[in-house]
């Protein structure tokens, strides 16, 4: 009787792995995590000459949604844009094939921060520890100040789910670059360049200019991060009512609360209810400073990580 062999797919690498890698069928893959119009799947690889290699997260479309230009070319930018980038607090580039369906390979990491939130709601646990926190702020504090400063990009979706931790916060990383746009030399959207791209990002997480037609600058990642602080604080989703839009037995995160709270969307939460305001002054002074209305009094990547670095050796 004949070896069952699972059928896989050649995908050439553009990155410094030249070889051809075999990617076998979505079934046989792990899901990492998921987006609009996309899939982030495990990719093992097999052993080189005795040594192993570490995983690859593979995003790629997902065949549940109808073939999408705008999918594809979302993809296509991402990894244009990593390729081009270096940075230990942004997720790494490893690998981008052109077969059927697109392929981008990165870097792994151990979980998003969103799903980090999500297990230690359905665990019932308490809000992430101050430290932790601060963390957070410091190492994507310094991917900003990358993005916005050398790089000259706008992330343009700010949230939990965009950010990825490795072990016990030993570093934190940010992904999802499929939807940013070009800043110019003083950090304001450069609509000369930016082709028919407009600012995407997630309602719920979106800055006040974003939802009244203000300006759009470097400092409209800064209002989401801020939100995205309040999440480790209050283990909720911004401008959540925890009794109508949150499944507390499973911990859904999912997007059916969007709806609700629109008229807060934009606005700074309240300070969840759930921590003790004297242990958490620290992360709250961030998040306070993030969600500021006025773009111009939010503090810079730049600030938020030195800051926040000075704040950690502090509560060691």
């Amino acid at each position: 009787m004949s070896e069952f062999k699972t059928p896989v797919k050649k995908a050439v690498c553009n990155g410094s792995d030249k070889q051809e890698i075999s990617i076998p069928p979505s079934p046989f893959l792990n899901r990492l995590g998921y987006g609009t119009g996309v899939s982030v799947m495990q990719l093992l690889r097999s052993p080189k000459a005795g040594q192993l290699r570490s995983p690859w997260a593979l995003k790629m479309l997902n065949k549940r949604v109808k073939p999408n230009k705008v999918y594809t070319e979302r993809l296509q930018v991402e990894a244009d844009l990593l390729q081009r980038m270096s940075h230990p607090n942004i997720v790494g580039f490893r690998a981008f094939s052109k077969t059927k369906i697109l392929y981008l390979g990165m870097e792994a990491c151990d979980l998003s921060l969103g799903d980090m939130i999500e297990k230690r709601v359905e665990e019932g646990c308490d809000p992430f520890p101050p430290k932790s926190i601060l963390k957070v702020a410091m190492d994507i504090g310094n991917a900003l100040d990358y993005l916005h400063t050398k790089m000259k990009i706008l992330h343009g979706d700010m949230k939990s789910y965009n950010i990825l931790v490795n072990g016990d916060f030993v570093i934190c990383k940010l992904c999802d670059f499929g939807v940013t746009l070009p800043l110019d030399e003083n950090g304001v959207f450069d609509k000369d360049n930016a082709g028919k791209a407009v600012y995407y990002g997630t309602e719920a997480w979106s800055a006040p200019e974003v939802l009244h037609g203000g300006t759009i600058t470097s400092k409209t990642d800064i209002f989401p991060f801020g939100l995205t602080l309040w999440e480790m604080m209050s283990l909720l989703p911004p401008h959540t009512n925890i009794d109508q839009d949150f499944d507390k037995t499973m911990g859904s995160f999912d997007d059916s609360y969007v709806d609700n709270g629109y008229e807060m969307y934009g606005t700074r939460p309240a300070l969840p209810a759930n921590i003790n305001i004297s242990e958490y002054s620290d992360p709250i002074a961030l998040f306070q400073a993030c969600t500021e209305t006025e773009p111009n009094s939010r503090p810079t990547g730049s600030h938020i990580a030195s800051v926040a670095e000075t704040m950690m050796i502090a509560v060691q």
